[in-house]
């Protein structure tokens, strides 16, 4: 049973769901399916390594081995909803392999006829950033999707072979290479849940604006432009049976604690992006759900 704290975090991460989902489906409708599976698919890739580059950037300044036991258990720039239920199976420092049976991503999407579009994110994030990582010598396998209908568990499998690296990138990487090394008496800590939620709408958005950009011109920039007025509507809708479920005004205060983004588009996370997608997202998102606010 969840906490009335979880299922606020939880409702971030729905939030973000449906933000993918409006934009995808938008950028598909207007730029026709074969381009804008070309933009998603894109964009997941140049979020994923952002992200795979930004976490062996942050390991290394902290000392710690950049392998596949710290990409995923150390200092991570996001951390796991609380309804995803999965098994390890394996977690060594060469070699990741683990099984998830109830992802709310994969979930949303589907109950929405959304889960081919959803598979470009599961299919695409996860391996640019692994290899950013580890400079394109990892490997990652996902042999099964919880978005694919003949699927009923996503299975990763993610190596990471010390035969397959130079001496350098291996003493980087491995303890057992490098004698008299000593790890950190504080490592890293992961960020915390909604910093992570925030950080990848973010990226995830500001990526899908770039690629469209970059593939379709205005045309792109318009297609994801609709797709924010439909996130818009789906989530002041969500918001408000959130509200009154739990008996609360839908204010500043609840739209805090429930939507992934601040309504004022001034939060530090936007640095390094372009002006136009934190204007875009301010004028088409955070302005009209911040008009409707009692």
């Amino acid at each position: 049973m969840y906490t009335y704290e979880d299922i606020k975090l939880q409702n971030q991460q729905d939030a973000f769901s449906a933000m993918y989902l409006c934009i995808a489906r938008s950028v598909t409708d207007l730029c026709g399916r074969r381009v804008g599976e070309r933009i998603l698919r894109e964009a997941c890739r140049r979020a994923g390594r952002a992200s795979g580059l930004q976490q062996r950037e942050h390991l290394r300044q902290a000392g710690v081995k950049t392998n596949l036991h710290t990409l995923y258990h150390c200092g991570r720039d996001f951390v796991e909803d609380p309804r995803v239920r999965g098994q390890e199976i394996f977690d060594e420092e060469d070699r990741q392999i683990w099984e998830i049976y109830t992802c709310p991503l994969a979930d949303y999407w589907n109950r929405r006829d959304g889960g081919k579009l959803g598979s470009f994110y599961c299919e695409e994030y996860q391996y640019a950033r692994l290899l950013a990582y580890t400079e394109n010598v990892g490997q990652l396998n996902l042999s099964k999707e919880l978005t694919c209908p003949r699927d009923n568990f996503c299975r990763f499998s993610l190596f990471f072979r010390e035969a397959n690296m130079s001496r350098e990138r291996a003493k980087e990487a491995f303890a057992h290479c490098d004698p008299g090394y000593e790890a950190p008496k504080d490592p890293p800590a992961d960020v915390s849940f909604g910093e992570g939620i925030r950080d990848m709408t973010i990226s995830i958005y500001a990526n899908i604006l770039e690629t469209a950009r970059e593939i379709c011109g205005r045309e792109g920039v318009c297609a994801v432009a609709e797709g924010l007025k439909r996130w818009t509507a789906e989530a002041l809708a969500a918001m408000r049976v959130q509200a009154d479920h739990t008996l609360c005004p839908l204010d500043a205060g609840f739209v805090e604690k429930n939507f992934p983004l601040p309504l004022d588009g001034a939060d530090p996370a936007w640095n390094g992006y372009e002006d136009e997608a934190r204007d875009l997202m301010r004028r088409l998102v955070l302005e009209p759900i911040a008009a409707e606010l009692a």
